[in-house]
């Protein structure tokens, strides 16, 4: 089972996001959790989990530099801006300042696609 993340355009410039997942594959990692939409825990982890897939649109559709593309990574994978810098041989303020370029490109991509937070 997977979640399926569809990107329309609506009209020329204008985008909307919607995700939707077939409950047939046991086997899923997600499979337990789509199972309990009912309990409120699972509501806020079925959020994140549309929150997750819309990053990954903003993510696939937003040029990054290299740099970018690895903070962002590192971040996301649970590093703080100190573990980062050590990984990639950077200060922390030029970690930093990637991270904020990547939210700044990640909104303007956010914008584009009419996606709002």
């Amino acid at each position: 089972m997977a979640l399926i993340v569809e990107v329309i355009e609506v009209v020329k410039g204008v985008y909307q996001v919607t995700t939707s997942q077939p409950i047939d594959e046991e086997g899923h990692a997600d499979w337990e959790l789509l199972q309990r939409l009912d309990d409120e825990r699972s509501a806020a982890e079925l959020e994140r989990l549309e929150i997750r897939d819309t990053l990954q649109v903003l993510l696939a559709r937003t040029p990054l530099t290299p740099r970018e593309r690895e903070v962002i990574t590192l971040f996301l994978e649970g590093d703080n801006f100190a573990e980062i810098a050590r990984k990639l041989g950077l200060t922390r303020e030029r970690v930093g300042a990637a991270f904020r370029s990547v939210v700044k490109k990640l909104r303007r991509s956010a914008t584009e696609l009419n996606i709002m937070p």
